[in-house]
């Protein structure tokens, strides 16, 4: 996760949902907490997001209109903004330092903002503009008082390149999930290999990951291993998501009447073998691995790392 000056008033947060209902609603949050408490916020959406966010703030009885004739409220249009400060598909540092000048009160006073170009680029493919925008974002927030709050829908980033997701992660202080986790993917009973979706660094995830495992062990005819499978699995996930705050894959390979199961995060925090106490609530993940598989071990990639354990029927 990135880390942040000490600022009072600066954060970068990223939510990833699972359906519109739900990011309306916590868009909404956001635009109503801002005014309460009396920080201007600005939104930038397309046109969907935006018609339902008004109306949602209607519903509640929130003033936008009086709050836009103030200055404390500007929603703008995600399109016609990126096009303001993009170049030859890239986003243009200068031009969006002077977005974000525009944007800030000439007071100094903090401001909010929600925005959604960040997955307008990554929909269109143009993953490595996105998290150059993601990286300018906070470049202004170190010079500003500036809270941001950005959105990818979940199954984008699930089908989407884990070391792209992993460097998404890496630019927020924070990975929120709005909604349910995004299923794990397809599992064929004829494929020797089963391999997840991308998992986003969230306490849900580990249960997704299980449930994967779970499913193709038992899908294979393997459905005596799927406790142990599973087990090992919500362990190594466990690790990529409390100790490595990474997204990760899971993959399984069977061969031999056994399953071979690893798990790839982005993170370069090996996991370790630790003596725990009696009462103790963590620490013993790898001791659990270890007794439940016929071997198992790390190793580096070059975005991260890849845990695993092979298991025997």
């Amino acid at each position: 996760m990135a880390e942040r000056s000490c600022m009072l008033h600066s954060e970068h947060k990223v939510a990833a949902y699972d359906d519109v209902a739900a990011l309306v609603e916590r868009v909404a949050d956001f635009v109503a907490e801002s005014l309460a408490d009396d920080v201007p916020v600005v939104t930038v959406c397309r046109p969907a997001l935006r018609r339902a966010v008004d109306d949602r703030l209607v519903e509640r009885g929130v003033d936008t209109v009086r709050a836009s004739a103030d200055a404390a409220f500007l929603a703008l249009d995600a399109e016609e903004t990126l096009r303001s400060f993009m170049v030859d598909g890239r986003p243009d540092p200068v031009r969006f330092a002077r977005l974000v000048d525009d944007l800030v009160p000439a007071d100094g006073r903090p401001v909010n903002a929600f925005g959604e170009m960040v997955a307008v680029l990554w929909e269109r493919g143009e993953v490595i503009a996105a998290l150059e925008l993601e990286a300018l974002w906070n470049s202004a927030i170190e010079a500003h008082s500036i809270r941001l709050l950005c959105a990818y829908p979940s199954t984008l980033l699930a089908g989407a390149d884990l070391h792209d997701v992993s460097r998404m992660c890496d630019l927020h202080d924070e990975v929120s999930l709005l909604g349910a986790h995004p299923d794990s993917g397809e599992i064929r009973v004829d494929a020797d290999t089963a391999t997840s979706s991308v998992h986003l660094p969230v306490p849900a995830a580990v249960g997704s990951a299980r449930r994967f495992v779970r499913d193709a062990v038992t899908t294979w005819g393997l459905a005596d291993l799927a406790g142990d499978v599973a087990l090992i699995t919500s362990e190594l996930a466990t690790n990529a998501v409390k100790h490595g705050a990474s997204p990760f894959r899971t993959t399984l390979v069977r061969a031999d009447g056994g399953v071979l199961v690893a798990v790839e995060d982005g993170s370069s925090a090996w996991p370790e073998l630790q003596d725990a106490l009696p009462g103790d609530q963590d620490g013993r993940g790898m001791a659990i691995i270890a007794t439940l598989s016929r071997r198992s071990g790390c190793q580096s990639t070059p975005g991260g790392k890849v845990a695993w354990a092979e298991l025997r029927a």
